[in-house]
């Protein structure tokens, strides 16, 4: 019993040091300045989904741009670009999200979501 005690006041105290000490914008920069390491371009890719799921779309748009700026090829590129056009569409930012929806539509032509981008893409057309 007092094992597992200790591995709880352990966990605990590690989240509350990084969550006082650490934030994902840190993440970003340290992933930014290790381009070569296999984690970065996941690291890039779930910082943005974490600010999606926030609804800190600014964020989540930056850090899916990082992700596709600096991985344009990878196995996070296709899930990255839905990413993006969903984050740039509610930052009401069309033109980023018709760009990378064509982009996607163009590199994944045979992806299982290629419909579903397609259609996004015809409904923010002109907007």
């Amino acid at each position: 019993m007092k094992k597992w005690i200790a591995v709880f006041v352990v966990l605990y105290g590690t989240y509350w040091y990084a969550s006082r000490h650490y934030n994902f914008a840190d993440t970003l920069v340290y992933a930014k300045k290790n381009p070569q390491a296999s984690w970065a371009p996941a690291a890039d890719y779930y910082v943005g989904m974490v600010y999606y799921q926030r609804a800190e779309y600014p964020k989540a748009q930056e850090a899916f741009t990082q992700l596709l700026t600096d991985y344009s090829t990878g196995p996070y590129t296709a899930k990255g670009l839905l990413r993006l056009a969903s984050a740039a569409e509610e930052n009401r930012d069309y033109e980023t999200a018709r760009q990378s929806l064509a982009r996607f539509i163009e590199e994944f032509p045979d992806h299982k979501d290629k419909n579903v981008a397609e259609r996004r893409l015809e409904y923010i057309k002109f907007k």
